[in-house]
């Protein structure tokens, strides 16, 4: 089997990540490339890959059979615009776009190019979510769980202490507790539940106005507290809770059905099990801990997006489709600040 070349752009934090999960994958080669060639060129010599001095070379090669797009959200749709239009495939870090317009434009001009597409929220390629997932797949549109039962609410919290980087906190440049933090919930709850039919913005503050970040204090303006409440389409009730103040990170969720719960944590010294009053789905009378050890999700979701590129077939999570349901639903939370 022939090398597969991918083209990377924007050498910032995300990137040494998405280019160690791609050198895992046998025959696979990165290019990397950066408005700042200099940083191309830095990163490439650090993670062992070629480099070019611009992402235009990237769409021009022949050879690269697909992008991956590491830049901030203002720039994602023209650059997944290129990537389809140089016959690519493409994986980009989330959100897909700023807006639920055009992640409807894109949504089209992906199902009309026949291009694969993949938006990279992360947290499904944890194997305690996808544990969870399995536990909804087979009646989730009607509200049940195999194991759970009867599905009526689900809690989703979400925190992290913010001020590494100032972009995060400055609403102009799409920072925020919503979408640094908040979206990754929202996705589990659609990847669950599916599309949300009702949003109310509960909580929506800024509490810590300044920030000391590498050594320099700034005056910030995005949200650093919200709460959410939703209702989804098969009527599951969720809460979820994002915060960029949690002096360290933190991540667990809770789902609750009528005979038994789960509550899962990407964190290892977190709680994570499935409790059933019955035994049902697999699942004996009582709490079963729920322990799969550390995972790479990078490697998991590089490999996802390879496999998908290769056999020319959409991927199996993280799908457009997806990341279209989760920016509906934040143009619903959005609409309320609007308002």
């Amino acid at each position: 089997m022939a090398n597969t070349k991918i083209g990377l752009i924007g050498c910032g934090k995300q990137a040494p990540k998405h280019i160690s999960g791609l050198l895992k994958i046998s025959g696979v080669e990165v290019v990397v490339a950066d408005v700042d060639s200099g940083r191309a060129e830095a990163l490439a010599e650090a993670e062992g890959v070629a480099w070019v001095k611009d992402a235009e070379a990237l769409f021009c090669d022949p050879g690269i059979a697909a992008i991956d797009v590491c830049t901030s959200t203002k720039s994602h749709g023209e650059l997944i615009r290129r990537a389809v239009e140089s016959g690519k495939d493409f994986m980009c870090e989330k959100p897909l776009c700023e807006t639920v317009d055009e992640a409807h434009r894109l949504e089209r001009l992906v199902e009309r190019s026949g291009r694969i597409g993949m938006v990279g929220y992360i947290y499904r390629f944890a194997p305690v979510f996808q544990e969870a997932k399995r536990l909804f797949t087979e009646s989730a549109v009607q509200g049940r769980s195999d194991a759970l039962g009867e599905v009526v609410a689900a809690q989703f919290r979400i925190g992290g202490r913010g001020s590494h980087q100032l972009w995060k906190h400055r609403r102009d440049a799409g920072g925020g507790a919503i979408n640094e933090m908040l979206v990754h919930m929202l996705d589990l709850a659609i990847w669950y539940f599916g599309p949300v039919d009702e949003a109310k913005l509960l909580v929506d503050t800024l509490l810590r106005p300044k920030r000391l970040i590498r050594g320099e204090r700034h005056e910030v303006d995005a949200e650093d507290y919200v709460v959410v409440q939703l209702r989804m389409r098969n009527g599951v009730h969720v809460l979820c809770q994002a915060d960029l103040l949690t002096p360290s990170f933190t991540q667990i969720c809770e789902v609750q059905g009528d005979n038994g719960t789960f509550t899962g944590s990407i964190q290892a010294d977190m709680p994570s099990f499935v409790y059933c009053v019955e035994p049902a789905g697999g699942y004996r009378a009582g709490k079963t801990n729920l322990d799969f050890g550390p995972r790479n999700l990078f490697e998991g979701q590089m490999a996802e997006f390879v496999r998908a590129v290769r056999t020319q077939t959409q991927p199996a999570l993280c799908a457009i489709r997806d990341s279209v349901l989760l920016l509906e639903a934040l143009d619903m939370i959005n609409s309320e600040r609007r308002a």
